[in-house]
């Protein structure tokens, strides 16, 4: 009997141990969790609102609304995901259980306990400035994708569908993205920040992915070789984008790498002139390059290596012991022959990459020759 006492003795104090381990390592995840960076607004006459104070009775109505609607409320992980994918926002990274989305009047609110997002509508005469129409439309859309819904949206509250791409980067939904674009005022430099960057309050980090659509829709996809450039007016503010990086740097996330990633799409595209012009200024710039492996930007890489040239003086010139040289139509022996040209004649290069170079002979035509068959004067 002592035996046994003696046992379950044991096992009482393992389980005690094993909860308050459990305990303490769900207090230190608390304390790791960060405060909702927008809950706080100042409404400009020197008075603040605090949204972790949204009157209970606001959610309970919307709630009831979306239920009344036969609303299908996610569960916590699709909650999650949509709220993180859509809004940029990881809730699980806060400890609030409501969580403005941006700094706003009116901001989209992420309802955590609800799995929801309430939203108000300052134009609409209903009570709390809840409009049923947009509550439904906007979260069915947010979280089903509903065709429906969006097209609610883009003839009720087209702003709201621009901000999902513009402000907050969302492009999963690429007939969304393309409706924004064909509209979009990419001359605009506030607007083409906005697009671009997420403002923190602190620092401004890219928004990377939207660059792959404006490559895409914009200018219909990337560049072979740099001889050519794509039309489109996409790029058009970048240069005075990276010259504000580079007077203000540490209002960037990261700006070295920001400023270099703007010029690979630009290179992307066949826009040279910004990155030709920033080499010429700062000296240092190819060697830091070089010092950080080019960041992994393999057309950025492969244009200072290869293209770039300080604004200096060579010229090439045809060097043949034949008396002449074929310009040919791909970079190999067997292509198609374009044009022979004479030893002795000077050539413009286009592209120094590889063994086989993107020349342009003096009758403007433009095909590849072997590089052991040019000299540089």
């Amino acid at each position: 009997m002592k035996t046994l006492s003696l046992l379950f003795a044991f096992i009482l104090l393992s389980c005690n141990g094993k909860e308050g381990k459990d305990r303490l390592q769900n207090n230190k995840e608390i304390t790791t969790l960060k405060t909702a960076p927008y809950n706080i607004t100042d409404e400009g006459d020197g008075t603040k609102s605090n949204y972790d104070d949204l009157s209970p009775e606001f959610i309970k109505t919307a709630k009831k609304i979306l239920a009344q609607r036969k609303f299908q409320f996610p569960d916590e992980d699709t909650f999650n995901h949509k709220v993180s994918e859509i809004f940029s926002i990881n809730v699980k990274e806060y400890s609030n259980p409501i969580i403005a989305l941006r700094l706003s009047m009116f901001p989209e609110v992420a309802i955590r306990e609800d799995q929801f997002i309430f939203i108000q509508d300052v134009n609409t005469n209903e009570p709390e400035f809840i409009n049923p129409d947009l509550l439904y439309h906007f979260n069915s859309y947010v979280f089903y994708n509903t065709p429906v819904s969006y097209v609610w949206l883009q003839s009720n509250s087209p702003n709201l569908l621009y901000d999902l791409v513009v402000h907050y980067g969302y492009n999963k939904d690429k007939k969304l993205v393309e409706s924004i674009f064909k509209k979009f005022d990419f001359n605009s430099l506030s607007e083409m920040e906005e697009l671009i960057f997420i403002d923190s309050g602190t620092q401004k980090k890219l928004k990377k992915q939207i660059f792959d659509d404006i490559e895409t829709m914009i200018y219909k996809g990337k560049v072979e070789d740099f001889s050519y450039a794509k039309e489109g007016n996409g790029y058009l503010r970048i240069g005075e984008i990276i010259n504000t990086i580079s007077a203000s740097p540490k209002e960037y996330d990261e700006p070295e790498q920001t400023i270099s990633y703007l010029f690979e799409r630009e290179l992307r595209v066949g826009i040279q002139g910004d990155i030709e012009s920033y080499l010429n200024k700062n000296s240092k710039y190819q060697s830091d390059l070089e010092k950080n492996n080019f960041y992994d930007l393999h057309t950025l890489k492969k244009y200072v290596k290869y293209i770039y040239q300080k604004e200096s003086n060579a010229i090439f010139i045809v060097q043949d012991a034949d008396g002449y040289t074929n310009l040919r139509k791909d970079k190999n022996s067997s292509s198609q022959i374009l044009q022979k040209i004479n030893t002795g004649e000077q050539i413009d290069v286009l592209d120094q990459s590889g063994d086989w170079w993107l020349v342009v002979s003096k009758e403007g035509k433009k095909g590849y020759v072997h590089k052991s068959r040019i000299k540089t004067e």
